[in-house]
């Protein structure tokens, strides 16, 4: 389950760079056909002209915040730990663990010439890199990538064994043709814009300094004013009419995890953590074989642990299996300090307010203004779902989730909690 806010109608994903990563890279070793939307405020105001390209966001399994705009935004919302998760970033990230990891990456759509000067620099940044195939494929306009399929092309990037698709078709074409090949294309596949061409080395990035302040766009704007100007103008100024309302709007504050199949009250739900079997193969990392047969060899090796051996076999690596093991007993506390709600020295002196067992934290963040109400629910909930192994999962696991958050209340607010 992965957690999201609604920025002007848009659900936004609210998780961390690393964390979009590395769910990612997970997609990728199964090959599963996923759709990722690396959105700005340009791809928001298009949604809000055209209800088919809206509906197009919407069926996107990521739509991440790409535009610094995004991110300020979601902090304004209560989202204050996420991070802009830009296309060049993902680019490079994902092309470094899709090294390491052995998965094999297709580039597809800017032009012959970019692509080949892509290839160069790949060989030299990522050496032992997979490149399953690179396609500049021809013009189409977006009517006519909403109206047909390419079989070939699907038979092609099927058969190039590539578990990472790069589209780069430019926005609006290249979200409607993810939408278009989801459930067909087998792999994750990512519209990254302007990336090739930066990648390329014919449109420079921004200097960090620049990037870190928020204003790449006008650096891109100075850089190309004649293709830009009429985007800026036409997008932004609505873009902040529209948040500016929502912003103002008493009924803003929805749940992270608003859609969640509640079927338990929360005072009913187990907060204890999950085994990590269990964990890894609800995150789709480890099938019931595998898992079968590392139990044994625990059996025969008493000394050794699951992950370890879980390891060893090349069944996930180190850092995923420290990821899972720090969700699997993940404190109340330590998210509201991961989520940059509290800071160490707030958590530690409203903890020493617990003078008994019925005065529990979450009411207490609560009274003392420390939280909202909504962010309190969201952080319970998330807790279960990271120590269950729910979080981040496939929907073919929701049904697992027995929560209702409609029934909490203050008084609620406690299970699970430090």
């Amino acid at each position: 389950m992965i957690p999201k806010k609604e920025v002007i109608n848009i659900p936004l994903t609210c998780v961390p760079f690393d964390e979009q990563m590395m769910l990612i890279l997970r997609w990728a070793k199964t090959r599963a056909s996923k759709a990722v939307c690396l959105a700005n405020v340009h791809m928001l105001i298009e949604a809000q002209r055209n209800p088919w390209y809206r509906k197009v966001l919407h069926q996107a399994d990521l739509v991440t915040p790409d535009g610094k705009p995004l991110v300020m935004m979601l902090r304004r919302l209560g989202i204050m730990h996420q991070n802009q998760v830009a296309g060049m970033d993902v680019f490079e990230n994902l092309c470094d663990l899709a090294e390491k990891a052995g998965i094999s990456v297709y580039f597809l759509g800017s032009t012959p010439e970019i692509l080949d000067k892509m290839k160069q620099r790949i060989s030299q940044d990522y050496p032992i890199l997979k490149v399953a195939g690179m396609n500049s494929i021809p013009f189409m306009s977006v009517d006519e990538i909403r109206a047909s399929k390419d079989e070939n092309l699907i038979e092609e990037v099927n058969n190039s064994g590539a578990g990472i698709i790069f589209v780069c078709l430019g926005c609006p074409k290249q979200e409607v043709w993810m939408s278009q090949y989801q459930g067909s294309i087998k792999g994750v596949m990512i519209g990254v814009g302007a990336v090739f061409a930066m990648y390329a080395g014919l449109t420079p990035r921004a200097p960090h300094i620049i990037q870190h302040a928020g204003m790449e766009w006008l650096y891109r704007l100075i850089q190309e004013p004649g293709r830009l100007w009429h985007r800026y103008s036409s997008t932004i100024p609505p873009f902040m009419y529209l948040a500016a309302r929502q912003l103002m709007n008493p009924g803003v504050a929805k749940s992270l995890f608003s859609g969640t199949d509640m079927t338990m009250d929360v005072e009913n739900l187990d907060f204890s953590p999950a085994k990590i079997g269990d964990i890894l193969m609800r995150q789709n990392l480890l099938s019931a074989e595998e898992l079968d047969q590392a139990l044994l060899l625990q059996q025969l090796n008493p000394n050794l642990k699951l992950g370890e051996i879980l390891v060893r076999n090349n069944s996930l690596s180190l850092s995923q299996l420290k990821f899972y093991l720090k969700n699997q007993n993940v404190k109340f506390g330590q998210l509201l300090i991961e989520k940059k709600i509290l800071k160490e020295n707030n958590l530690q002196e409203l903890l020493s307010m617990q003078t008994n067992a019925d005065n529990r934290l979450g009411k207490i963040i609560v009274e003392h203004k420390n939280a909202s109400k909504e962010q309190v629910e969201d952080i319970l909930i998330e807790q279960y779902l990271r120590r269950k192994g729910l979080f981040l999962a496939d929907p073919l696991h929701q049904h697992d989730v027995d929560l209702t958050k409609n029934s909490i209340d203050l008084a609620m607010i406690s299970r699970g909690f430090d």
